[in-house]
């Protein structure tokens, strides 16, 4: 209408009798390092994308935000709205005029697409969808708007060309507390924006990539060969890991999705079978757009290249072309994944998929009547509602199926509430630090991504790959940021011994008996990355459940105190402690430079056993079939509360001395003294 859009899904108008004032908070989500960041004297700025929040004052004068997320209040009521869509925020990242080249060529800075491009490129071109507010008279006015690609001038609407809008959610509770916006968004993308729950399990994963990039004197996709990924799956299983993924190097080639014919000549059925060995699952990668020119379907699908302004194919990342996602390429490669899933893939990482500026005509987003600036627009429009569709048709086919979005560099389209309603998303490769860096630097950059989005975006939803390796003595340090968000680990695993892998095999167990439990659980954080101390505190009190992870670059004590159903909880382990009635106190302690800890707080299922208060480290502990076993570090003493329908308990064995039993209140309380590292067992 008058040459403009005209779409609002929803609109919604709020009786504001009172003409009180207005505020609107935005949540941005995508915006490509807008506050790099930096540790230590390198200055390294840290890349990824941040969150932006926004406020202002909502008036007569309408006024669009990008969002995908709004929280507007007079005082008395707030309304939220969110959209489902995905896209960066700016042109943050995505030049290097330094590497501009001749003409219009265009080189991403951050890798992308290349090519000669007779059109501008401006923050504007990533404002697909806003959402509007305006407060006039009595009336707060709210809507999602399209603003750019959502309909071609004179397109067909009916019953043979439906028209879907994206997905939208509003919502609203009374008062104006912003934290209460943030749990209603949180609940919203955990719960309610995904119906398939796989990727809401708290799983740990191995990727090759790590491996690959481990030694340059090695072939980087060559070096994934049947014994190789052997050797890996063995030392993978002993670090606790879910999900083997395998990275670039597996396929045949960039866009034929089957095992490469040279080094896996008997397919995937032999990593399938070793992985079942071990219980896991198999993970395979995949650049959805990328094709290799000397495959035969790029050949066959001339249709499907994706042009420049001069009818040259563009390069995408790694150089190669790339087809148009929005056409009839969306069912082969739906089919690929298909035969794949088949064959046991349970997880998959799809990377790369960028900006590729398609005009393309006559496939799915505008036939050749309309200019090629029209159907760019409607090709980038919906390139991420078809990659969403493509997602909901693979995990529909294999609901257990997890889908991973690769957001590590700028231009990468899918940064966005939509890919979270069926997967997660894969948030950072490095950051300020490169591959093979084994220090507590690279580790850092991991946690930027828990540091700042924890409050808005369920932490369970992003996933980063750690280095698990001891080269530089920050093997602890690193793993716990792996425990804390991300659970993901890389690297060559055969540099480590059997007992390292061990050692993180128990934290990752011990994490997941908790992690189950904290999915839904806001982080509690004190301290921004690099802090003395910076401290992730995730607790569910009502089932006695939780990890608290510290970490300084100073030596750091930190007194903890919170409140837990004392009669659920079983033990606390990796640290002394007290337990009163419903509150646990604990005394956090670093001795040296860039260091952490991880406690964890295990409950007892409902077994009526607590160990009420341990003044040594206890490693771990399990009721199970009558018998109370649990482990200390060092010499201390512990107090034992046993619920007397449990029998009445004796020491077993000849480890620890009872000091004192008595009966009260229904429970036995039991005093013990350990004398020095040993393991306890007590029962009926």
């Amino acid at each position: 209408m008058d040459g403009e859009l005209y779409f609002h899904f929803p609109s919604y108008s709020i009786l504001n009798q009172t003409n009180k004032p207005v505020t609107a908070t935005e949540f941005r989500i995508a915006t490509w390092e807008k506050r790099p960041i930096r540790f230590g004297a390198s200055g390294k700025g840290n890349h990824m994308y941040y969150p932006d929040i926004i406020n202002t004052e909502v008036t007569a004068d309408k006024y669009t935000m990008k969002g995908p997320i709004s929280l507007i209040s007079n005082g008395d009521i707030s309304w939220l709205t969110t959209y489902e869509h995905a896209s960066q925020d700016n042109l943050n990242g995505l030049f290097d005029t330094k590497k501009l080249g001749e003409g219009n060529l265009i080189t991403d800075a951050m890798q992308g697409t290349k090519g000669v491009f007779n059109f501008p490129i401006e923050d504007e071109n990533f404002k697909y969808l806003g959402i509007t507010n305006q407060n006039i008279g009595e009336n707060i006015n709210v809507s999602v708007d399209i603003l750019r690609g959502g309909y071609l001038d004179g397109e067909i609407i009916g019953k043979e060309n439906p028209y879907s809008t994206v997905w939208t959610a509003s919502g609203f509770y009374l008062g104006e507390d912003v934290e209460e916006g943030k749990k209603m968004i949180r609940h919203y993308l955990l719960s309610q924006i995904n119906e398939k729950k796989a990727s809401r399990k708290p799983e740990f994963y191995y990727n090759t990539w790590g491996l690959q990039r481990e030694d340059n004197r090695k072939p980087l996709r060559g070096i994934l060969t049947y014994e190789r990924i052997f050797n890996e799956i063995e030392y993978a299983s002993e670090l606790g890991a879910d999900i083997f993924v395998l990275d670039d190097g597996w396929e045949n080639k960039q866009g034929e999705w089957f095992p490469n014919k040279e080094r896996f000549a008997n397919g995937l059925e032999p990593i399938k079978s070793k992985l079942d060995e071990y219980g896991m699952k198999m993970g395979l990668w995949f650049s959805p757009m990328g094709i290799d020119s000397t495959s035969q379907r790029y050949k066959d699908h001339p249709e499907w290249i994706i042009k420049d302004s001069e009818g040259k194919p563009i390069l995408t990342q790694w150089n190669h072309p790339g087809f148009d996602f929005v056409s009839d390429f969306f069912d082969l490669f739906i089919q690929d994944c298909k035969v794949l899933i088949d064959q046991g893939c349970r997880f998959m990482k799809w990377d790369a998929i960028n900006t590729f500026y398609s005009s393309l005509p006559n496939l799915y987003h505008g036939s050749d009547k309309y200019s090629e600036k029209e159907i760019r627009e409607r090709y980038e429009y919906l390139l991420p509602i078809y990659v969403i569709r493509a997602m909901e048709v693979l995990t529909d086919y294999e609901p257990e199926l997890t889908i991973e979005i690769d957001l590590t560099e700028a231009r990468r389209v899918m940064v966005g509430l939509a890919p979270l309603s069926q997967g997660k998303l894969f948030w950072m490769n490095n950051g300020a630090s490169s591959y093979n860096d084994y220090s507590e630097f690279r580790t850092k950059s991991m946690r930027t991504i828990a540091n700042e989005y924890a409050g808005i975006i369920p932490l369970e939803l992003f996933t980063y790959a750690s280095y698990p390796q001891n080269i530089s003595g920050f093997m602890k340090y690193n793993v716990h940021s792996a425990l804390l968000a991300g659970h993901g680990f890389w690297g060559n695993l055969e540099i480590m011994n059997s007992e390292e892998r061990k050692w993180i095999g128990t934290q990752v167990n011990l994490s997941k008996m908790v992690l189950q439990f904290l999915v839904d659980v806001n982080p509690e954080i004190s301290g921004q990355v690099g802090d003395s101390p910076e401290i992730y505190k995730m607790i569910n009190s009502n089932e006695a459940a939780g990890q608290i992870i510290m970490f300084s670059e100073e030596p750091a004590k930190q007194e903890i105190e919170f409140e837990i159903d004392s009669e659920k909880l079983l033990a606390v382990i990796n640290n002394s402690y007290n337990l009163k009635v419903n509150t646990l106190n604990m005394s956090l302690q670093l001795d040296q430079k860039k260091s952490s800890t991880a406690v964890f707080m295990i409950p007892n299922q409902g077994e009526g056993v607590t160990i009420h208060s341990s003044t040594s480290q206890i490693t771990n502990a399990k009721y199970q079939n009558g018998l109370l076993e649990y482990t200390v570090e060092t010499a201390g003493e512990q107090q034992i509360w046993w619920n007397k329908n449990n029998g009445i308990p004796t020491l077993q064995g000849e480890s620890g001395t009872v000091t004192e039993r008595v009966l009260k209140n229904g429970y036995y309380i039991i005093n013990l003294k350990a004398e020095a590292k040993e393991s306890i067992v007590i029962g009926e």
